[in-house]
């Protein structure tokens, strides 16, 4: 015969969860956008502390580095339609290669900080226990400014820690994975 098991005689599985506190090196990608200078690639390279005990995820990013596409643009080169990938070249009058139109890359370094409360110490995504966290944080250059974060960190015991975080201040709007 079949045996039967009732769903609240079952013992959930146990979470493993760290039970000391966590420092790491960081490093991330994600998307920036730069009131005046666009919208870009942001790689951010620092260190992130977590504190079990108190509740607590605090990040240093000695460099916080951006990537938006440039101003130097050749104006022998342009784009006969708006919005459109064809590039062409005023002289010949000749389809260029698209890269002809764009203004190189900028690159720029900033340094930035935060503090996060831990929200929600389990909130399960797909099959993986996360701290959602909220909290302020400062960013030195580029833009100069204060900002609000919101983001998701996974910690288990054995595994590479990560998450996602956004950070939304005045001029500055960053979303990425860490």
């Amino acid at each position: 015969g079949a045996d039967a098991v009732r769903i609240h005689d079952m013992e959930p599985e146990p979470v493993p969860k760290r039970q000391q506190d966590g420092y790491y090196a960081a490093v991330g990608v994600g998307f920036v956008n730069l009131d005046q200078r666009g919208v870009g690639v942001r790689m951010p390279l620092g260190f992130k502390y977590v504190s079990n005990r108190l509740r607590l995820i605090g990040s240093a990013n000695v460099l916080d580095l951006s990537f938006l596409e440039g101003d130097d643009r050749d104006p022998r080169y342009y784009r006969p339609f708006p919005n459109s990938s064809l590039c062409a070249d005023s002289q010949t009058g000749f389809r260029v290669a698209s890269y002809r139109c764009s203004g190189g890359t900028n690159v720029l370094a900033a340094a930035s900080a935060d503090l996060s409360y831990v929200i929600a110490d389990e909130v399960w995504i797909s099959n993986q226990p996360g701290k959602l966290f909220a909290g302020l944080g400062y960013r030195s250059a580029k833009p100069q400014t204060a900002y609000g974060t919101l983001g998701i960190f996974f910690d288990q015991p054995g595994r590479t820690a990560g998450g996602f975080k956004l950070m939304v201040g005045e001029g500055y709007i960053a979303f990425g994975l860490l």
